[in-house]
């Protein structure tokens, strides 16, 4: 899965513009703040560890802890990217 240029477009307004908070959970999509349209996905959240995949060719699951996902590192580059937007 890619994101189309206005799907970015919208995820990073709705991080950086309308201050969108996110808790991330199983089946959320996220994607970065780099100029690319990769996505990636929650795949689950248990105790202290959050899995996620890459949906295009990854090349296996990525294990964060939960407390650094958002803040930590790479984790304030992480941007939600909510149902509404990836039916749009």
């Amino acid at each position: 899965m890619k994101l189309t240029h206005k799907q970015k477009l919208e995820a990073l307004a709705y991080r950086f513009y309308q201050g969108a908070e996110w808790m991330p959970k199983a089946g959320d999509y996220y994607t970065t703040s780099r100029a690319d349209l990769e996505v990636y996905q929650v795949f689950s959240v248990k105790g202290d560890v959050i899995e996620t995949v890459y949906t295009e060719n990854g090349t296996g699951p990525s294990f964060w802890p939960k407390e650094e996902f958002l803040t930590e590192g790479f984790g304030p580059k992480r941007v939600w990217v909510p149902d509404f937007i990836l039916n749009s």
